[in-house]
């Protein structure tokens, strides 16, 4: 059941915030990296430029959210790696 705080939160247009402050979920930064969970896992892991979570609450369980303009750093980084070490001919 949608909740009219949840309908009114679909309505806003994100192109009016600034990515340096906007928090969103694994989810959606498993889409906008085009990764699965367990790859997103995996980097969040190895990878030590991967973008540092923030967890909302002290419980050892409180959902993390990234920062959206890291993650699309991350991205992009990814993205000149591959074109500067990894392309294929």
């Amino acid at each position: 059941m949608q909740t009219n705080r949840d309908k009114a939160a679909g309505k806003i247009p994100l192109d009016n915030f600034d990515p340096k402050f906007v928090q969103i979920d694994k989810r959606q930064a498993c889409a906008i990296l085009g990764m699965p969970s367990t790859s997103f896992d995996r980097a969040r892991k190895e990878d030590a430029r991967f973008p540092k979570p923030i967890q909302q609450g002290t419980s050892k369980n409180a959902p993390l959210r990234f920062v959206l303009a890291e993650i699309y750093e991350y991205s992009a980084r990814l993205i000149a790696d591959y074109r500067n070490d990894g392309e294929v001919a």
